[in-house]
């Protein structure tokens, strides 16, 4: 057998390349690749209700050193999706990005003028009208 994939399988060389993540049915735990040593095969297998399945691919690693990884390195696509990455609060006087504490925290009712010396929109005592 030969170790090299055939030319006439160019696009299932690279679908049979990548690591896959694999998730058990039962208790939905990541599945660890084990060695089937009485049937001498790959099985992915959960190390906490040792249910297991067999392999598709028999890539459980990769370490790509080409410039291909360096590529997609600081694409944060995902990022806007993550529920712990909050928004930059804004200045709900001069739709500035909040830079002090005191600068919109407070509500409305509250501010005084002291509050808003840190504001852009607010110059000291100009045309800027609190409400």
């Amino acid at each position: 057998m030969s170790a090299s994939p055939t030319p006439s399988a160019g696009g299932d060389v690279k679908q049979n390349e990548q690591v896959h993540f694999r998730f058990c049915r039962e208790c939905s735990n990541l599945l660890y690749p084990k060695e089937d040593r009485v049937n001498n095969r790959l099985m992915f297998t959960c190390r906490t209700c040792h249910v297991g399945e067999p392999a598709t691919s028999y890539c459980v690693y990769q370490n790509k050193l080409s410039t291909q990884v360096g590529d997609t390195a600081g694409v944060t696509q995902d990022v806007g999706s993550d529920p712990t990455v909050c928004l930059p609060g804004f200045c709900t006087h001069c739709g500035e990005e909040i830079t002090c504490f005191s600068c919109g925290s407070p509500s409305e009712d509250s501010l005084s003028e002291d509050d808003y010396e840190n504001c852009s929109a607010y110059s000291g005592g100009g045309d800027y009208a609190m409400e």
